[in-house]
C-alpha cells in the first residue's frame, strides 16, 4: 500500500477526535516534526540514553496524557536523531492491564503520527519460549499473535476505518488473510544484514501478545510454545494501529526470562528490569539498524 492509497483525511479526523486535545498541548511544548516513533519497553530506556535530545517533554505536564504506572516505564517524549532520522522517543508505554483503555494505550502511536512519523520501531521485554533462547538474547519479530483483545476493543479499532472502508473496501480492519504480516517483512529483511554487519547475534520469531499482568503457568507456557517464540503484554496492538495509520513497523523483543516447561519458576518484574538493563546495548543496536534502514515509503 502506498501513502497515496491511504484515506488520510478520514484517518486525521479520527486521530483528531480521540487525541486532538493532547496533541495541541504537546504542540505548545514543541514544533518538531519527526520521521519515526520509537517506544521503549520495560527497562529499556538505557538503550537510547546516549543519544542527546534536541527537546525533552515531561508528559506528566501534558493534561490528559495517560501516565505509565509500571516500574521501568517513565513518561517523557524525547526528540532525538538516530542514524540521520529524527524520531519521537517515548520512554514508556501504558499497558491495558494497568486499567487503561485501548485508546489510552495507543496514544504514543497516534501522537507520533500527528507529528509526521511514517515508521514505528517497537521494543519490549518478553519471556522466551524457544529452546535455543537465553535471557539477554534479542528477537526480531517476524509476525505477531494478538491474544489481547475482547470484542469491544476490536470494535473500537474497526470504527477507525469506517470511512476508509467506504472509500476503499480493501482497507477493512477485519482483514482477510493476505499473506502479509503486520510487521513489515521488507523492512526486516533490510535490518537483518545490518545487524549482522554490526556483529549482533539475534533470533527471529513470532511474538504472542497477552493482556497480562500475570506471568505464565507451566501449562500456559506449553500451549504458547506451540504458536510462537516469545510472549509479552504489549506491542501487538501498537503494531496493528501503526499499520492502520499508514506506517511501517519493525519490532524487537529482549528476552528477559525463559518460560517454564514443567514446573513453576519464580520470576518477578524486578528480574525483568534487571535483565533488560543488561541487554539494552543489543536493543540499541537493533533500533539504530532499524532507523538506518527505514524507508521513506511505508510497508
Amino acid at each position: 500500500m502506498n501513502m497515496k492509497d491511504t484515506p488520510l483525511a478520514a484517518l486525521t479526523g479520527v486521530l483528531e477526535h480521540y487525541y486532538g486535545e493532547i496533541y495541541r498541548r504537546i504542540r505548545q511544548k514543541t514544533s518538531a516534526t519527526v520521521e519515526g516513533i520509537v517506544i521503549s519497553g520495560s527497562g529499556l530506556n538505557a538503550a537510547l540514553e546516549h543519544y542527546s535530545a534536541e527537546e525533552i517533554i515531561d508528559l506528566h505536564d501534558i493534561e490528559g496524557f495517560p501516565q505509565p504506572t509500571v516500574k521501568g516505564h517513565s513518561s517523557f517524549l524525547r526528540i532525538i536523531t538516530i542514524e540521520g532520522k529524527r524520531v519521537a522517543h517515548f520512554t514508556g508505554r501504558c499497558h491495558i492491564y494497568e486499567g487503561f483503555t485501548l485508546q489510552d494505550s495507543l496514544a504514543q502511536i497516534a501522537l507520533g503520527k500527528l507529528m509526521g512519523a511514517r515508521f514505528t520501531v517497537l521494543t519490549n521485554s518478553a519471556g522466551g519460549m524457544h529452546h535455543s533462547y537465553t535471557a539477554g538474547d534479542i528477537m526480531l519479530l517476524t509476525d505477531s499473535l494478538n491474544l489481547m483483545f475482547r470484542p469491544v476493543q476490536r470494535q473500537w479499532l474497526a470504527s477507525l476505518t469506517q470511512n476508509a472502508r467506504q472509500e476503499r473496501p480493501e482497507l477493512d480492519y477485519f482483514r482477510a488473510a493476505s499473506g502479509e504480516s503486520i510487521i513489515s517483512s521488507e523492512w526486516r529483511k533490510r535490518i537483518v544484514p545490518e545487524l549482522a554487519t554490526r556483529g549482533i547475534p539475534f533470533h527471529q520469531g513470532v511474538y504472542i501478545g497477552l493482556t497480562g499482568p500475570t506471568f505464565e503457568t507451566p501449562a500456559e507456557a506449553r500451549m504458547y510454545r506451540k504458536f510462537g517464540e516469545a510472549v509479552g503484554m504489549s506491542t501487538v496492538h501498537e503494531a496493528e494501529f501503526a499499520r492502520i495509520c499508514g506506517m511501517s513497523v519493525a519490532a524487537c523483543s529482549l528476552i528477559t526470562n525463559m518460560l517454564p516447561e514443567s514446573a513453576a519458576v519464580n520470576v518477578s518484574h524486578d528480574d525483568v528490569i534487571h535483565a533488560a538493563a543488561i541487554g539494552a546495548p543489543r536493543v540499541a543496536t537493533f533500533i539504530a539498524s532499524a532507523c538506518k534502514t527505514a524507508s521513506s515509503s511505508p510497508f
